[in-house]
């Protein structure tokens, strides 16, 4: 909750209590306007009682400032100043000690992660969410995916009234089992060996990317287990949509809209390709797993940019056996599709203009483009043959 600028609220003191936090974490805060952005998730987390300590700060400061403000002359009461427009920071760091260049971005390692759980609980609840699984992959433009983390995380003691919620979570989606798994790790040595899989650049930590909707989720999980060791949170958490545009505005200097960046990002071709998810996602053949959510960002990533940085595409950034093979139809694509279809169907009755965009088979629609809206590159759009219902009639017979 942000801020308005002259006043100090609840907020603004619990920020200026993470200052120094943040700065031992290497963050470039020099003032609460700074570390306003790093500090939403953190305070979201707090319970109604832990912030009553800095509501009452702020009820301090608030009646000290009115009798101030009652003892001066009339005339010597100023207006707030007017708000200024922030300029522009960059999402991430580009730069090399020896100046920015397109090979310095092509050779520098994201890191994109994710940690899925045994479903999630109202915001009023203490425990929102139960670590299951966590996904990791280190990704850079010019090499691709170099290495990738992965774990099930042992969740501990099942809160009492959350284990059904669990379970039923569980068996919707990941289905990882909530008790007796072998393959769980401690959390300890899950925080431990991400850290040392993170490495740090140029004496920082660089930070780590997910999607904006796995946000606040991620960052919980990763506090969740920090607390658990009796540690403090390492990893600066910044959103992958963020970072996508960064990279088109590095090259062109213009940057797309964040609803094509989005819908770049949820492409579902990959959703079966060989060697993205776990062994174990793989063998039990369950499409929800964190690992592969990691790597199909990185997918989606070669997949939009290799062209305008001119990148040679790799087994390493695509799965290229899968790319090359993609006209062949795969069953379980056309029955996912198809249920997906009717689904968005139902919902969307009576749009037909939706539906004649959705089964355009010639050019790129303003959802799928391959090109965002107002960025145009000089290079001409690769054909993105995805999993779409177009196709579906084209595979079966009459």
């Amino acid at each position: 909750m942000p801020n308005r600028k002259g006043a100090r609220n609840a907020y603004y003191f619990f920020v200026l209590e993470k200052l120094p936090e943040l700065k031992r974490r290497g963050l470039r805060v020099t003032g609460v306007a700074d570390a306003i952005p790093h500090c939403s998730e953190d305070w979201a987390m707090l319970t109604e009682e832990q912030k009553e300590k800095y509501a009452e700060k702020a009820q301090q400061w608030k009646a000290k400032k009115s009798e101030v403000v009652a003892n001066k002359p009339a005339s010597q009461v100023l207006a707030p100043p007017p708000m200024q427009i922030q300029k522009r920071v960059p999402v991430a760091n580009f730069t090399s000690p020896s100046g920015k260049s397109d090979e310095a971005i092509l050779e520098t390692a994201f890191y994109f992660l994710n940690i899925f759980s045994h479903g999630g609980l109202p915001p009023h609840c203490n425990q929102r969410y139960l670590p299951c699984e966590i996904g990791c992959v280190r990704y850079s433009l010019k090499d691709g995916i170099t290495a990738v983390f992965h774990h099930f995380i042992d969740p501990g003691e099942v809160p009492r009234g959350f284990r059904f919620h669990c379970q039923a979570a569980s068996d919707a989606t990941h289905r990882i089992p909530l008790s007796g798994f072998e393959l769980v790790t401690p959390n300890h040595c899950v925080l431990d060996e991400l850290y040392a899989f993170i490495q740090p650049r140029w004496g920082t930590r660089p930070p780590v990317y997910c999607k904006s909707n796995d946000l606040f989720r991620v960052h919980w999980c990763l506090s969740h287990m920090a607390t658990e060791t009796a540690t403090v949170n390492q990893l600066e958490l910044l959103s992958v949509e963020d970072l996508v545009m960064e990279l088109y505005h590095q090259k062109l200097q213009k940057e797309p809209s964040k609803t094509w960046v989005c819908n770049t990002l949820d492409a579902s071709m990959w959703d079966y390709s060989s060697n993205t998810r776990c062994k174990w996602h793989e063998e039990n053949d369950v499409l929800f797993c964190a690992l592969a959510t990691c790597k199909k960002i990185a997918y989606c990533i070669s997949n939009s940019l290799a062209n305008m940085y001119d990148i040679p595409l790799t087994a390493s950034h695509l799965p290229l056996c899968d790319k090359d093979s993609q006209n062949m139809m795969n069953p379980k694509m056309v029955v996912l599709d198809a249920g997906r279809f009717q689904k968005v169907k139902a919902e969307c009755a009576g749009n037909d203009r939706y539906f004649r965009l959705l089964n355009q088979d010639q050019g790129a629609s303003p959802f799928t483009g391959e090109h965002p809206s107002g960025v145009k590159t000089m290079f001409d759009a690769t054909t993105r043959c995805g999993r779409g219902i177009a196709r579906f009639p084209e595979g079966t017979s009459k």
